[in-house]
């Protein structure tokens, strides 16, 4: 290969973008061999010193944040012609905006799983960014990408944000971010460093995603990328049939002044949360007696003005993940801290075996009642909503723990545990 076809230990392969300021190629770390990013300045902007600084300046900013969800700098260097570059973990599926116009051409529109998965991996990594004293100040669909890697079950869910149990819905299944996908913000060279100016900054960011005060000289901090990110959103579920809580959500942190936004990320997520999982169940006929054993809950014929019957359907799904693997079957903690199985009418209890043999399938059923949405969290770290029951077939023996959740008609979540003991056979 030429010499420009080469810098340091990466072997430069083809052109991934092409910016006003860098162009992005795809590379490989003939060290490691492995592929990688290599995000080159361009060369005209390598001679300013005050853009060569803030090049540079974003592969600092990206070692300062520490998630999953955020995209790794490796390495920062210069090639024989004196253009910096970083070179960044490579995010194999291309950008959130590739794959939602590619979905949409085949009449797709966002389902709540579509949302929850973009919501959560987006606060998880906007939630990063903040930690570390930056503010992104560019969010957009171009700057979100996809790489290979299952989303971090720590590092989701708004309760989860401050350091309780995740909440409703937490990981289905989605068509835009697959189970054996991750969601990872890129792109930190508009970023504010709050930690070294008081927030006044230049015009920035991308048309539609720019919040008011980014429009020009102005004031930002880190509610900037909160109406970033509602406009994300908002753009996601153009034409979807959505509950109308969630556009209210979304707005919130669409208003022009950031006094009346979400204070953070937390709160950010928590009513997006909310909002896809409403609390619309109403008491079956003759109420349904909190605690009664889940064997006796029979269905009830509704009467009167909306009345839901109890719920016990049986959708079987097969997972093909096992206790002991990677840690996912072990003991869960915090179950202990997670609401009741009841409240008022509501309740949800779990019907199943409490004792396996490895490679065994073993089904448990959802008993709701009083709750129109429920949410199973399984011990691979997978969560399914809605389905009356779930198989597992576990691999190697040990305890694990299976999780149904709930909203009751006041909103309170409520919560089942059903705790599973795995033999060998014999």
């Amino acid at each position: 290969m030429a010499a420009r076809d080469r810098m340091g230990r990466y072997q430069v392969e083809d052109v991934l973008g092409v910016g006003s300021f860098a162009t992005v190629h795809r590379a490989v770390d003939e060290r490691l061999d492995t592929t990688v990013v290599v995000k080159v300045l361009a060369e005209n902007h390598s001679l300013n010193p005050e853009i060569r600084e803030r090049f540079i300046a974003e592969g600092r900013a990206l070692r300062r944040v520490a998630s999953p969800h955020v995209i790794t700098v490796y390495d920062i260097g210069e090639n024989d012609r004196q253009q910096p570059y970083l070179v960044l973990e490579h995010a194999d599926r291309g950008t959130l905006a590739e794959r939602v116009r590619a979905l949409r051409a085949g009449g797709w529109t966002a389902s709540r799983a579509d949302v929850l998965a973009v919501a959560r991996g987006l606060a998880a990594a906007v939630r990063a960014v903040h930690a570390a004293r930056l503010v992104h100040r560019d969010l957009s669909p171009g700057n979100v990408l996809l790489r290979t890697g299952p989303d971090a079950p720590a590092d989701t869910g708004a309760a989860g944000a401050a350091g309780a149990p995740g909440s409703l819905l937490a990981g289905t299944a989605s068509t835009v971010v697959g189970r054996d996908e991750r969601l990872v913000v890129a792109d930190l060279g508009m970023c504010k460093d709050l930690a070294r100016s008081s927030g006044l900054t230049v015009a920035g960011g991308t048309d539609g995603f720019r919040p008011p005060e980014q429009h020009g000289p102005g004031t930002v901090d880190t509610r900037a990328d909160l109406w970033a990110m509602s406009a994300l959103l908002e753009w996601l579920t153009d034409g979807a049939d959505l509950p109308r809580a969630l556009t209210r959500a979304v707005r919130r942190s669409l208003a022009d002044s950031p006094s009346r936004r979400h204070p953070d990320v937390a709160a950010w997520l928590s009513d997006v949360e909310d909002a896809l999982v409403p609390a619309r169940g109403d008491v079956p006929a003759g109420g349904d007696r909190a605690g009664a054993p889940a064997a006796a809950a029979t269905p009830a014929r509704p009467t009167g003005r909306r009345r839901r019957p109890v719920i016990a359907v049986a959708v079987a799904l097969l997972l093909g993940a096992g206790i002991g693997f990677g840690g996912a079957w072990g003991s869960v903690a915090w179950l202990d801290a997670r609401p009741d199985a009841s409240s008022g009418a509501a309740r949800v209890a779990i019907s199943g075996p409490e004792t396996a043999t490895v490679g065994t399938p073993v089904t448990f059923t959802a008993q709701v009642s009083g709750a129109e949405h429920w949410v199973w969290t399984l011990p691979t770290g997978t969560y399914v909503a809605d389905d009356g029951s779930v198989e597992l077939t576990a691999r190697s023996p040990g305890s694990a723990e299976v999780v149904l959740e709930a909203r009751a008609p006041d909103g309170t979540r409520i919560t089942a545990v059903h705790r599973l003991e795995v033999a060998e056979p014999g």
